[in-house]
């Protein structure tokens, strides 16, 4: 159940509770009362979209191979944290049908135009279309353009990166925004770009136009709190439990 007026994301399916990009991950966050998920995907050497964020399978799958260099058939054998099969999109698609009135953000995780429309595709033909967005950065949004195009009912969702490029990213025509940072060293620069750039009207802005908002990855009280304080109810985490208390005692 949504916590309150807050609505909180499993980055990677919250990869600190759960195998990350997995089916057991999508199963874990509903179970956790998850509002959404986001998930990455990859395409394979012969076309078809995965569920995978790293370039290779050293840490998740036991293997130095670039996954984007194999067949759905060599990846379909491989197993994450030696034991969970890497999911295909439209496995994940499926299990998403089950969690109703949840939301399923898909982060384009190759700079591939092959990508992009494989993904659009996929997603035009799921019953979950409605409540699913494609996303990536605002630097990389000549791929959300080219998914739009390819699939005009599929809905985009926009990661500024700087938050002075927010405005910027609601003018693509996105039904959402993703503010924030994904590491230390991205956490270092958006807090120092805050400081000189007020985000808050640009995002009242936003609000205005009707975008959903959401921050992270948050994987601290600290963190919730700070963007709270910049006036977001959504957070991403990693840790859903955590998350959960944090935006509780705000």
């Amino acid at each position: 159940m949504p916590v309150g007026s807050f609505k909180l994301f499993a980055h990677r399916g919250a990869r600190i509770m759960a195998p990350e990009n997995t089916l057991a991950a999508i199963e874990n966050a509903q179970a956790e009362g998850a509002d959404g998920i986001e998930l990455d995907v990859q395409l394979t050497a012969d076309g078809q979209p995965f569920l995978f964020h790293d370039k290779t399978g050293e840490r998740v799958a036991g293997t130095k191979a670039e996954l984007r260099t194999l067949t759905w058939k060599e990846i379909r054998d491989l197993r994450a944290f030696g034991k969970h099969p890497i999911p295909h999109l439209d496995d994940a698609l499926a299990a998403m049908e089950g969690w109703r009135g949840s939301l399923l953000f898909l982060d384009l995780h190759q700079r591939s135009e092959e990508l992009a429309v494989a993904v659009a595709g996929s997603v035009s033909a799921s019953p979950v279309r409605e409540r699913t967005c494609i996303l990536d950065f605002y630097s990389n949004r000549r791929f959300l353009t080219l998914a739009a195009r390819a699939a005009p009912d599929i809905q985009i969702a926009v990661m500024p990166g700087s938050p002075w490029n927010t405005d910027a990213s609601a003018a693509l025509g996105a039904a959402a925004l993703c503010l924030g940072w994904d590491g230390p060293f991205t956490k270092t620069l958006y807090k120092a770009a805050c400081r000189v750039y007020d985000v808050r009207p640009a995002l009242e802005r936003c609000r205005q136009m009707g975008l959903g908002l959401s921050a992270g990855v948050a994987n601290t009280p600290e963190e919730i709190r700070y963007f709270f304080s910049q006036g977001f109810d959504a957070f991403w985490t990693d840790d859903l439990r955590m998350a959960r208390l944090a935006a509780q005692a705000l």
